[in-house]
């Protein structure tokens, strides 16, 4: 494969589980899963799941199972991926409580911190990001970090500070981005980046007419969204730049496809210069493909491509050279099997 991901290589293969969110790692890899009788299509373009395993060498751990039997199942939020093989994760025991965690290659997870929230308004994890030093999670409407060994959390922006409820969250050491649903029903993309003011970088104040979420943040600070419209009754999905410096740039859209299509969220990953994306593409949306993006030289290479009526890709995941996605392939509807593959990047 040319340019700047090379040849993919099948990882891990389930026939018994829809697999969602892998996350890449230094060496190591994480993703969810959940049965196949409890879930469907939407699963794999989730970022919840019922289990939540690790891959060490060969080794397959699970680091938790909730046993969901009821779909939605969301019992952990989708892994992140940090340096030295280290991922964060959150729990929820909806009404009783929940947590954020680490898990590294011994798979023996670390407690960062307990939910601050009322116990009885607890319905879902948190959101949760990873720098090399911290977590960073939302909690209680407010944005927190704290050491990766644990300790007392503190506040990086406060709930009346995000601009509304948070939807989307990533960090980089000194930096931390999210998207907020507003008050109103519109959307926006915030930074807070040294110790500094919260800085709103973009909005869309009515959600009929776009909406923008899925943060990630590169190494120069510059925050990448996705900002959904929808152009003469469809809808069309662009990734979005937005340089430290206010300069806004497309860097790839959809085709327009149906508006009645199902709401997918979407992550973009993010490291160093790199870009990972999944994106909708083909006419009318049929087709699901990953491209890897440097942000620097503008290189655009797409990592794979499947039609949608028979196989669904999961958002990517970039880190520690590698290049990460699932791939689930269904008959009729009928689950078949999953797959993570991995690819190896540069640049």
């Amino acid at each position: 494969m040319p340019g700047i991901v090379g040849t993919p290589v099948i990882a891990y293969t389930s026939t018994t589980h829809w697999i969602a969110a892998p996350a890449a790692g230094e060496g190591d890899l994480a993703w969810l899963e959940v049965g196949k009788s409890v879930g469907d299509v939407r699963t794999v373009a989730a970022f919840r799941g019922d289990r939540l395993l690790l891959r060490v060498g060969t080794a397959n751990r699970t680091i938790v199972d909730s046993g969901c039997t009821e779909a939605p199942c969301d019992g952990v939020r989708a892994p992140v991926g940090g340096s030295g093989g280290v991922f964060g994760y959150a729990i929820a025991f909806p009404g009783t409580g929940g947590y954020v965690g680490t898990v590294g290659s011994t798979g023996v997870a670390t407690l960062v911190a307990e939910d601050a929230s009322d116990p009885a308004t607890i319905t879902a994890p948190h959101l949760v990001a990873l720098t090399p030093t911290a977590m960073v999670w939302v909690d209680d409407g407010a944005i927190r970090t704290a050491s990766l060994a644990g300790g007392a959390p503190t506040v990086l922006v406060a709930a009346d500070a995000t601009g509304g409820e948070v939807t989307s969250l990533a960090a980089i050491d000194g930096v931390v981005a999210w998207s907020a649903k507003l008050p109103l029903g519109g959307s926006a993309v915030s930074v807070r980046a040294g110790g500094g003011a919260v800085v709103e970088l973009g909005r869309e104040p009515n959600p009929n007419v776009g909406l923008l979420g899925g943060v990630g943040v590169a190494a120069d600070g510059t925050v990448v969204a996705v900002h959904r419209s929808y152009p003469a009754g469809q809808q069309q999905v662009d990734i979005i730049a937005f340089a430290a410096s206010g300069i806004r740039r497309s860097l790839l859209s959809s085709l327009p496809f149906s508006r009645k299509a199902p709401f997918e969220a979407m992550r973009p990953s993010v490291t160093g210069n790199l870009l990972a994306v999944r994106r909708r593409e083909g006419t009318g949306g049929a087709q699901d493909a990953i491209y890897v993006i440097n942000l620097s030289t503008g290189i655009t290479v797409r990592a794979a491509v499947s039609l949608r009526s028979t196989a669904r890709l999961s958002d990517p995941s970039l880190a520690g050279g590698r290049l990460v996605w699932a791939k689930t392939t269904f008959r009729r509807s009928v689950f078949q099997r999953a797959q993570i593959f991995s690819a190896p990047v540069r640049g």
